[in-house]
């Protein structure tokens, strides 16, 4: 409804900047006054496994926001260290493929190719070479809608493109994917005779509702059971990665004392490294 009138925008500008105000200015300049500012993990905080953040969440500080930029600038290293950040790029698509065994993906990834790219020239029907700007963003959106079990009125809101549109790119998406929509199924179906679905790991996670005759409540249970064994492998591979991490810098005798672990966001670990070591760190911390 944001066309229908011009109240619309702002009051959704209002709400934005409220919540921008209420959620991390005011909570976050409160902590910084009395000191260092420390999140509290909860470790079954989530359904899948991940460690969720609080008090305050450090882990959803905006990124696309007019105020992202600023609000990530106003975190501060202590003096003469510096925050260093490591991802595992397209950690769930890689797990996705490894669990789907799907052959376009694993070659892909094997070929270290752009995955959005190569999406986007599977749903508009062109050759790599020819995929623009926009489509390559219509690709991601999919690529992780996809994880998520996004369908296509929620993929048309999130790219911005028509209803009808969204849902062509979906079928043709699992036409040229077709073994992600066969998983897709047999995840789905697990779910309804189980009662759960588990990860490669054995974590389980239980969906009472899968079988709801309620429509909307059937739905959501099995988006959440599709998004299930990717979000929940991945994961365990960033609580391997904290362990791993540790290890690797107690050996080399700088944790705590030259080396910390902050954060554990989604597929990232950010860490505070003191700067006579970093580059030292740096290398041996992306071997880990």
């Amino acid at each position: 409804i944001r066309a229908t009138h011009p109240i619309i925008p702002l009051i959704l500008e209002y709400r934005e900047n409220a919540k921008i105000l209420n959620t991390y200015i005011e909570p976050l300049l409160a902590l910084a006054a009395r000191a260092r500012v420390r999140t509290t993990f909860v470790q079954t905080g989530t359904g899948t496994g991940r460690l969720s953040s609080e008090k305050p969440n450090l882990q959803n500080i905006p990124q696309e926001s007019e105020w992202a930029p600023r609000l990530r600038e106003s975190f501060e290293a202590e003096e003469g260290w510096s925050f260093v950040s490591f991802d595992y790029s397209q950690l769930e698509l890689r797990l996705l493929a490894h669990l789907t065994a799907d052959e376009k993906l694993i070659e892909a990834f094997h070929n270290k190719e752009d995955i959005h790219t190569l999406t986007a020239s599977q749903i508009f029907g062109v050759s790599k070479n020819q995929v623009d700007t926009r489509m390559r963003r219509i690709g991601k959106t999919l690529n992780f809608g996809i994880i998520y079990g996004m369908g296509p009125r929620a993929f048309a809101e999130t790219s911005g493109i028509s209803f009808e549109e969204a849902d062509g790119f979906i079928k043709e998406y699992i036409r040229r994917f077709p073994s992600i929509k066969l998983w897709h199924e047999k995840i789905k179906a697990e779910a309804r005779t189980l009662g759960y679905v588990a990860n490669e790991n054995g974590r389980r996670r239980w969906f009472f509702g899968i079988n709801s005759p309620n429509p909307r409540l059937k739905s959501e249970a099995e988006r959440a059971a599709i998004n299930m064994p990717t979000q929940s492998l991945g994961a365990d591979v960033m609580k391997l990665g904290m362990i791993k991490s540790e290890g690797a810098l107690k050996r080399a005798g700088f944790w705590e004392t030259k080396a910390r672990l902050l954060l554990s966001i989604h597929d990232e670990l950010l860490f505070e490294i003191s700067d006579d070591i970093l580059k030292d760190t740096i290398s041996l911390l992306h071997k880990t």
